[in-house]
């Protein structure tokens, strides 16, 4: 049996501005239809203007879970903002360590929903300058932020192995940011699924 965990297609929003809209109604029908077709029931989401500039698109992220699992990253700074997110349709909010003003808020978070997962930015260590988050180590960071409630969540593939031995057990969801071969998958049985850029994905690939 084969423990090649499935595939879930990335979609990243970047440069909204108050008169362009990245993705029309019928752009995002087009890549809806695109991708139920191809068997495809999640998306995730990349929100580049709700990391970088606080302006999540969440217009996009409603109009979407009509049809998808929506898991969402899109740069909460607290946990009040999670709440946003999931009315608007994420199935799964992520909070990410670039932008979390602190790890405590991942227990706030949690308070509010269990409908939340951490992703960890990483640049040859954890990215973060939040209270609890700069300067740790990433099992240190990992098993806190489970403490915390936090047992989803995404790693990017460079440092999978890594966090693989660092995760804990309690750990229910790992997901993996994958920008490899789609065809040359990791086989291990913690990563629940990966994630690659949709427009990467070869046809016929599910």
């Amino acid at each position: 049996m084969s423990g090649k965990p499935g595939i879930i297609p990335m979609l990243v929003l970047r440069g909204r501005s108050p008169i362009r809209k990245e993705y029309s109604n019928r752009a995002l029908s087009e890549f809806s239809k695109e991708l139920r077709e191809r068997g495809f029931e999640s998306i995730y989401i990349v929100d580049r203007d709700g990391i970088e500039k606080n302006r999540p698109q969440l217009d996009i992220v409603q109009s979407l879970s009509d049809d998808f699992t929506i898991l969402y990253e899109g740069g909460p700074r607290s946990s009040a903002n999670i709440i946003d997110m999931i009315i608007a349709g994420a199935e799964v909010a992520y909070l990410g360590t670039s932008t979390l003003s602190s790890l405590d808020e991942i227990e706030l978070a949690h308070a509010l929903t269990e409908n939340l997962g951490l992703k960890i930015d990483w640049d040859d260590g954890v990215i973060g300058y939040g209270d609890g988050i700069e300067g740790r180590g990433l099992e240190d960071l990992l098993r806190e932020a489970v403490d915390f409630g936090a047992t989803d969540i995404v790693v990017p593939s460079a440092i999978i192995d890594r966090s693989i031995l660092a995760i804990p057990e309690e750990i229910i969801q790992l997901r993996a940011l994958y920008s490899g071969d789609p065809q040359r998958l990791p086989d291990n049985p913690r990563i629940g699924s990966v994630i690659i850029d949709y427009q990467e994905i070869p046809e016929g690939t599910k």
